[in-house]
């Protein structure tokens, strides 16, 4: 866990799969790029659609041997962050539809503000909740949804908390500044 798990590079390849992105994007503004047609988005959202699923369920009931493991455990953050480009670059290029429309809505305003507060209190609300523990998890479907539930439900009061009394201050003295540099 600390000598692999908890390194930045870790991590590294799906930060440059959204920079790579971004670069693009920025250049298909710049060249004035038109739309893409139905195969090449057909194409795209079924190959997202099916590196991402394969990314979150494709271990499940199988068992790897070690070469296979070595593959996916190099391989699933990348080929996830790919997933996700797909659907943020039909998004932004506004070829989106359904789900450019559901991930727009309203409704997820307030959670997107809480989002990286809660990404930076997780791992304290985790190792709180696990090294409070007495005696061993048993595992069951219903006791890993229970927990799966509560855990996030207090990362996400941790994060309106830290958001209220960190956050949120200091992005009011920024606007109040940058209004009086205005000025």
């Amino acid at each position: 866990m600390d000598i692999i798990y908890t390194k930045l590079y870790t991590r590294l390849s799906p930060y440059l799969v959204g920079i790579l992105l971004a670069y693009y994007l920025y250049k298909r503004k710049q060249n004035n790029s038109p739309k893409l047609n139905l195969i090449i988005l057909s194409v795209g959202w079924i190959a997202a659609s099916s590196v991402s699923l394969a990314c979150v369920f494709g271990l499940y009931n199988h068992e790897l041997t070690l070469v296979g493991a070595c593959f996916y455990n190099s391989l699933n953050r990348i080929c996830y962050a790919f997933g996700l480009a797909w659907v943020i670059f039909v998004c932004v290029t506004g070829q989106g539809g359904a789900v450019n429309s559901i991930l727009s809505w309203e409704v997820w305003i307030p959670l997107s503000r809480l989002t990286y507060c809660a990404y930076l209190v997780h791992p304290l609300v985790l190792e709180y909740a696990f090294f409070s523990m007495r005696r061993l998890l048993e595992f069951s479907h219903i006791t890993m949804i229970l927990h799966f539930l509560g855990l996030i439900f207090m990362s996400y009061v941790l994060a309106l908390i830290t958001s209220l009394l960190f956050e949120s201050p200091v992005i009011r003295l920024e606007r109040q500044l940058r209004d009086k540099f205005k000025s």
